[in-house]
């Protein structure tokens, strides 16, 4: 199961990492390279992600960092192998982070003392993470991490409507799906889901992701069925209500009134009397 949010991280992060690294672990602006991940020596291992840093006007450095999902006993002595490993080829220095996206409070050790040997590894928990700072990118990749960061005390319905019409402003499609999947992460993938249908939009549910959301939900074939059931009454009872709540919501956030009736698929004129609703205080 790591190993399908590991293909996730990687598949996002290669596209934004560099701003992450600036946002999430403070790394200064520069050049970022990236390197092999596959470190090889007298063993094989993968890293999630290895780039080459250059500050402006500074001196070079290796940047690793592994997201994890859950607390790893192996944690400590797996970054130590990976910082030698690193540290070997390149003959540079090797800064190291962890960033935990899991449910539980993180655990892990980060600290080893041993003879002549200090190590000690950065551990930094993405829930600390105010989600409006993700959520502001430009990028929709690293807007997809704002479901990962701190709500606040914001209900979680509304950050997800607000996730999900950001990623509207962007690029739709696929990311709606890896927004599911990791909103899982957070016991939130129902809520993503929910959302997503309030604001009529069509999501390709695979296999996996219904799997996922039956895993966080304790069933999946309650949940499939719960899923359909849900769907036929929003039919029945009308969509048109959960549209135009979701469009109420977004005019109170600030989004433009093209972009609400691009998302919710209201006429443009309702949009407006919406707005003017808001306006007289109704």
């Amino acid at each position: 199961m790591a190993q399908d949010y590991d293909k996730i991280f990687r598949e996002v992060l290669k596209e934004v990492f560099p701003a992450v690294a600036q946002k999430v672990l403070g790394i200064p602006e520069g050049d970022y390279q990236p390197l092999p991940v596959d470190l090889q020596y007298t063993s094989e291992r993968e890293a999630d992600q290895v780039w080459q840093v250059t500050p402006p006007g500074g001196e070079s450095f290796v940047l690793h960092c592994e997201f994890q999902t859950g607390n790893d006993k192996q944690m400590l002595p797996r970054m130590l192998l990976y910082h030698a490993l690193l540290y070997y080829p390149q003959k540079k220095p090797v800064q190291q982070y962890v960033v935990y996206v899991g449910k539980e409070p993180a655990q892990m050790a980060r600290h080893l003392q041993s003879g002549g040997l200090s190590f000690r590894y950065g551990l930094i928990d993405l829930k600390s993470f105010p989600y409006q700072s993700f959520l502001a990118s430009g990028r929709s990749a690293e807007v997809l991490f704002a479901i990962l960061g701190d709500f606040g005390g914001e209900p979680e319905a509304l950050v997800a409507e607000k996730i999900i019409a950001k990623l509207g402003e962007l690029e739709l499609g696929q990311r709606t799906l890896q927004l599911v999947r990791l909103a899982v992460l957070r016991n939130l993938g129902t809520t993503v889901l929910n959302a997503a249908q309030k604001m009529a939009l069509n999501i390709d549910i695979k296999e996996d992701a219904l799997y996922l959301l039956g895993q966080e939900a304790g069933e999946q074939k309650g949940l499939e069925k719960g899923l359909q059931k849900g769907l036929e009454k929003g039919k029945e009872e009308g969509r048109l209500e959960g549209k135009e709540e979701t469009a109420l919501d977004m005019l109170r956030e600030g989004f433009a009134e093209e972009v609400v009736a691009r998302i919710t698929k209201l006429p443009a004129a309702r949009i407006a009397q919406l707005r003017q609703q808001l306006e007289a205080g109704q």
